[in-house]
């Protein structure tokens, strides 16, 4: 169930990398929720087993109801939308957030384009006629939404119409910079705002 995901993944005293070791063993966080007794496996140790004895369903069904408050749709790794190369990475989120609608990464090119936020003003138009050359070409625009390089090339990348990815470091029901309100609008109505962070969660500058 999507309830077990995200309990997995917001499980505090496991690291991910872990987490993605236990589900090498487990078929899906569910069958880990239900295990009450880890004494058969010897991969586990007594600390990581006493953390997967916390079966408390709190923190996620708070997130499954903001969730839907605030429109957010929710991917887990299992699911057929996650993104592929995703997965490659030695740490993928087991769960992810987003607004708006999910791109096939599959039928086109994803290029990411970040840089600066205090850029040059040559820089910004760059950043802006990059992004749109790469969409008119049938290229995915990822950016992070932050200001300046990242806020540009979403701009310019949304002018042919194509979609766009907006990968935040905080919850997808949070906008920040505030002055980019209108912006993440249009991302949601032209692609998606994607994270692997819950909703409510600030933006913190580290």
């Amino acid at each position: 169930m999507l309830l077990h995901w995200i309990w997995f993944a917001t499980l505090p005293g496991v690291n991910i990398r872990l987490k993605h070791q236990l589900l090498e063993r487990f078929s899906d966080p569910e069958e880990l929720f239900r295990t009450e007794n880890f004494s058969h496996e010897p991969q586990i140790s007594q600390e990581l087993a006493e953390s997967l004895k916390n079966k408390d369903l709190t923190l996620a069904r708070r997130i499954m109801t903001d969730c839907k408050q605030a429109q957010l749709s929710i991917l887990t790794m299992h699911d057929a939308a996650y993104p592929s190369r995703l997965r490659c990475i030695s740490d993928p989120p087991l769960v992810l957030y987003y607004k708006g609608y999910m791109p096939d990464f599959e039928e086109q090119p994803a290029i990411g384009i970040v840089g600066t936020r205090k850029a040059t003003a040559n820089g910004m138009v760059n950043a802006k006629k990059m992004a749109g050359e790469i969409t008119a070409c049938g290229g995915l625009v990822v950016s992070g939404g932050a200001d300046g390089i990242d806020t540009q090339a979403l701009i310019g990348a949304m002018q042919t119409g194509q979609p766009v990815v907006a990968v935040l470091g905080f919850g997808a029901d949070v906008v920040y910079p505030a002055k980019n309100r209108e912006l993440f609008e249009r991302i949601q109505r032209q692609g998606c705002l994607i994270t692997e962070y819950c909703p409510g969660t600030p933006a913190n500058s580290w």
